[in-house]
């Protein structure tokens, strides 16, 4: 999840809290009482609340009075949300977040470092993920759609297998199928009566848009 605009507060800088893969943890305990506190309706000094540690606060501490999270605090956190071995977010925590779907054509930055190969890693994803699901076509794989799309991070792993001179691009782009993108697809795939002829397909997909000549 990600706040589509941060607004400016008057006088005040903006602090940024980042919270990567927020899902993996237990949500509850990892807010505990800010639950409350970080709800925009409850912000700042008006929103000031006494917790269970209060009776640990010196009258030294600038929460001495309560704790209150500052409007100019703002919490961004990632989640990857088809990853089904973590914790899902309850409504009551969407509710206190703006969100922002990233999708995979939509970050390709850090796929720069491939200089001029970056623009023939990027088909090669396209053509992968379109396969996939097609999203102005409406098809793909069944019960599939544009959340499965692989995104730059799997592919940006292309630079463990590359040479300096990336003489050797077609044995890279073969060891980042057999050794990262392979195993991904399966698991979007298990239990699927025709699974390995999706897989060959994607595979198909994927070697055509992969391995160009000259």
């Amino acid at each position: 999840m990600k706040s589509q605009e941060i607004p400016e507060k008057a006088n005040k800088p903006p602090f940024i809290f980042i919270i990567d893969e927020i899902n993996r943890g237990e949500i509850s305990k990892i807010f505990g009482e800010l639950f409350f506190s970080i709800d925009p309706e409850y912000r700042g000094k008006e929103g000031l609340i006494q917790t269970q540690y209060q009776n640990l606060i010196t009258d030294k501490d600038s929460f001495c009075k309560g704790f209150y999270v500052p409007e100019n605090v703002y919490i961004i956190g990632t989640m990857n949300d088809i990853d089904r071995s973590v914790e899902s977010m309850d409504f009551a925590m969407r509710r206190r977040f703006a969100w922002k779907e990233i999708k995979a054509k939509e970050n390709t930055d850090m796929l720069d470092k491939f200089d001029t190969l970056k623009d023939e890693i990027i088909k090669k994803m396209q053509a992968l993920n379109s396969t996939i699901w097609n999203e102005e076509e409406k098809k793909g794989i069944d019960g599939l759609n544009s959340s499965y799309h692989i995104g730059g991070a799997y592919f940006a792993k292309l630079a463990l297998y590359l040479n300096d001179d990336k003489s050797n691009k077609d044995e890279a782009y073969n060891k980042l199928w057999n050794n990262h993108l392979k195993g991904l697809l399966f698991e979007y795939l298990r239990g699927m009566p025709n699974a390995n002829e999706e897989l060959d397909k994607l595979k198909k997909a994927y070697d055509e848009n992969a391995q160009t000549k000259g």
